[in-house]
């Protein structure tokens, strides 16, 4: 199996507004959908992206994130719950990357939009050539392009291939204690911080922090071992 990672800009409906509102969005677009609308009086085909996403941030900009968002004209349909959010938007057909050209390829890992607007990819394919298709494809007819990098392409073992499973439901605390312990380098070798230290920026106790964490990660390891 063949892998490519990518890392790219364009005027999108989120990377601008991650970029402008400081926040991170990782999610999925799910498909994509047509209809016939009437525009004065006349059958009109149009194309609607559907997405699933996450949104990490400090919680002042995530609600201008979203309050910016609900302005965006070409929105359809927006539902969200807490820091996850699904919506519709209208886009002109050759803005979808694996809709229509690139059956070939699928998505390995979910979408990273990272404060700076760039979107991270990594997709497969079987054959090497696929990939560059779709690459070929997505710099031609992006026409809002503003930087495209290919970061890797090889070819990987499937053994090595890991498709990411529906994650338990943390709480708030869990959620926070967890997000706080990967950012300030919790899990790393060597231990970069303490939990004395994590407790102290989460601003709770450490029996508390240390409980959060504790349970967190109690609900994810199961379903990790399980795809080992």
């Amino acid at each position: 199996m063949w892998i490519c990672k990518l890392k790219w800009k364009h005027d999108c409906i989120i990377g601008k507004r991650c970029e402008k509102y400081k926040v991170k969005v990782i999610g999925y677009p799910i498909d994509f959908y047509e209809e016939d609308v009437k525009v004065k009086g006349k059958n009109v085909k149009k194309y609607y992206y559907l997405h699933f996403e996450k949104i990490h941030g400090k919680d002042e900009n995530i609600k201008k994130f979203f309050i910016d968002f609900k302005k965006d004209k070409k929105l359809k349909h927006l539902e969200i719950e807490g820091n996850m959010f699904f919506f519709a938007y209208e886009v002109n057909l050759y803005d979808i990357p694996t809709s229509h050209y690139s059956k070939k390829t699928f998505f390995l890992k979910p979408i990273i939009v990272d404060e700076q607007g760039y979107e991270y990819w990594e997709i497969a394919s079987w054959n090497r050539q696929n990939l560059m298709d779709f690459i070929k494809e997505t710099k031609a007819k992006i026409k809002d392009m503003i930087d495209f990098q290919i970061m890797k392409i090889e070819k990987t073992k499937l053994s090595e291939i890991y498709f990411p499973q529906i994650l338990p439901s943390l709480s708030p605390g869990q959620k926070k204690a967890l997000e706080l312990a990967s950012d300030e380098g919790y899990f790393n070798y060597p231990r970069k911080i303490e939990l004395r230290d994590l407790a102290k920026i989460m601003g709770v106790s450490l029996s508390t922090y240390r409980e959060h964490l504790r349970r967190a990660e109690g609900k994810l390891i199961p379903g990790v071992k399980e795809n080992i």
